[in-house]
């Protein structure tokens, strides 16, 4: 297997000279002492957390679409698509650099340089008919998670990234916009805007994706909480809760910054019922060059949520204190211990309109008087709770 040095480098910056195989596994990393500040967070405590940093930058390998992608583009793995791609990203500003070539971060960053993400494309449309004589330089970008999804830009430059959804259902997409309008309402700022958009999915069918821009750029970089919280040692079955407030804290995040968001953030998540709030569903942003922490990045990654894989039949056998939760804590009333401050969220602005789900396939129509009978069962909830009473507690 050929081996080739490349530098990790943070804009213009070498973090670390090491060796990448052809299939992206990497050896022999040796740190530049004088940039140790700039080195990945995640992996700063030691080699193997760095090479799970580098793992987790490649697309998923389970990622719907991957193996078609893969073959239709070329590819022995996701690894190989990440060298080929530098290891560029649009959420942060770190890259390789093949070592004897005078490359630097104006010439290949995503931000500001063409390209197409032909891998997300045929995720998304197995069948589309890429034309890849007139490709740019980089035909992917990497990004996370097993949905469906493809970076993008738009006539003014801006970058925004489609997502598909599980099944034939467009729920997913749907709830995005759903909660989208719920932090509207609130007259909550921090949160990603998504919005319906066509595409054409596997058999050449028309169907509804959502659509969000970047919120990262050349000078605001993004890091996840999973990535925060391996800088520091976590106790057997301990909560990743407290873990996370003590690392935002240690970067210059104020407390009391951290307990609104989060107290806000696990009560619409309660709310929409989103069971997939993990640590690479919540980040942070900083200033790439000076590495000052900038504040949570803006909620993201609602998709899976409003029961949206629960089938028809069982919604009315539901029992809403029993929901599981890829979160702090497994079991979703508990997450709500966690809150300071019970009224940041306005129940009288949190009663929404559910037409918008009128748009999902309308095998599915009848599932909408069922989802808001449960919201609103949810909101009576929340109304307890704000009244006084720990409603994760038996009675």
């Amino acid at each position: 297997m050929d081996l080739k040095e490349y530098y990790l480098m943070h804009k213009n910056l070498p973090v670390c000279l090491m060796e990448i195989s052809d299939d992206g596994s990497i050896s022999r990393v040796r740190r530049n002492a004088s940039a140790a500040e700039h080195f990945p967070l995640g992996g700063q405590m030691n080699e193997m957390k760095f090479h799970e940093w580098w793992r987790d930058r490649a697309i998923p390998k389970t990622r719907h679409g991957a193996k078609t992608a893969l073959q239709r583009l070329g590819y022995s793995s996701t690894g190989s698509a990440l060298i080929n791609n530098l290891a560029l990203s649009l959420t942060d500003c770190y890259w390789i650099q093949p070592r004897g070539e005078d490359l630097t971060w104006e010439e290949v960053n995503l931000f500001t340089n063409d390209f197409v993400d032909s891998f997300g494309e045929i995720t998304i449309n197995p069948d589309h008919d890429i034309d890849l004589r007139t490709r740019t330089r980089f035909d992917c970008a990497t990004s996370q998670g097993e949905l469906q999804k493809k970076w993008c830009i738009d006539k003014d430059g801006r970058r925004y990234l489609v997502k598909g959804n599980y099944g034939l259902s467009y729920q997913q997409s749907i709830n995005e916009v759903f909660a989208s309008e719920l932090h509207a309402r609130q007259g909550f700022k921090n949160y990603t805007r998504y919005y319906l958009t066509k595409l054409r999915v596997e058999g050449g069918r028309e169907g509804l994706g959502c659509l969000c821009y970047a919120f990262c750029n050349d000078s605001v970089e993004c890091i996840s909480a999973w990535e925060l919280l391996q800088t520091v040692k976590i106790r057997q079955n301990e909560s990743y809760y407290y873990p996370l407030k003590q690392v935002c804290i240690s970067l210059g995040m104020q407390e009391q910054s951290f307990t609104d968001f989060m107290d806000y953030e696990i009560m619409t998540d309660y709310l929409l019922t989103n069971t997939d709030r993990h640590m690479n569903n919540i980040a942070v942003l900083r200033d790439p060059d000076s590495l000052q922490l900038i504040g949570f990045a803006p909620i993201f990654d609602s998709g899976n949520s409003m029961f949206f894989n629960i089938p028809l039949t069982e919604l009315p056998l539901l029992h809403l204190d029993q929901v599981l939760t890829h979160s702090f804590i497994a079991k979703e009333p508990r997450l709500l211990q966690y809150v300071h401050n019970r009224h940041l969220l306005d129940l009288d602005k949190a009663r929404m309109d559910f037409s918008v789900y009128e748009q999902d396939v309308a095998e599915r129509h009848s599932r909408i008087p069922l989802l808001k009978e449960l919201y609103q069962r949810k909101l009576a909830s929340l109304s307890a709770f704000q009244s006084g009473h720990d409603i994760w507690k038996k009675r």
